[in-house]
């Protein structure tokens, strides 16, 4: 078993409770990536988030910079089910994982965004469809 976890954070400031959870649950300093984007955003930088995951703005990749994104690898079910708990623990908002793919792969972050885009899309797409009506809102 060879799988790489990539944990999607709301925010930088988790990056030394994640660091530390990851290492009580066994892993390896090497075997883990915490990606710090240096790049500052402005306000004009975020766009409508929908059109860029649907693809019908500019096909640029690019994550928030005010956001934390962790890649591990594990290797057997054990480190897989540590690595969850503690990704769960320090409030990951989404966790993939990506089979047969090494930390050096990893290493690229452009490659992960793509490969988290290109997931979350299928995940969008396969969706089923949802009606609403006035009468079910009002039995709420």
């Amino acid at each position: 078993m060879n799988y790489t976890i990539v944990g999607l954070f709301p925010s930088p400031e988790n990056i030394k409770d994640v660091a530390e959870g990851l290492e009580k649950s066994g892993i390896k300093n090497q075997n883990y990536l915490i990606y710090k984007s240096a790049a500052k955003h402005t306000a004009g930088a975020r766009g409508n988030f929908w059109k860029k995951l649907l693809g019908t703005a500019e096909r640029e990749v690019s994550a928030s910079n005010d956001n934390l994104i962790t890649s591990v690898e594990v290797r057997n079910e054990e480190e897989f089910a540590n690595v969850q708990d503690s990704f769960k623990k320090n409030k990951a908002v989404k966790i993939y994982e990506f089979k047969d793919m090494t930390i050096e792969e990893a290493k690229d972050l452009n490659n992960i965004k793509k490969m988290v885009e290109m997931r979350a899309k299928s995940q969008i797409y396969a969706m089923p469809e949802m009606s609403v009506s006035a009468n079910s809102i009002n039995e709420l």
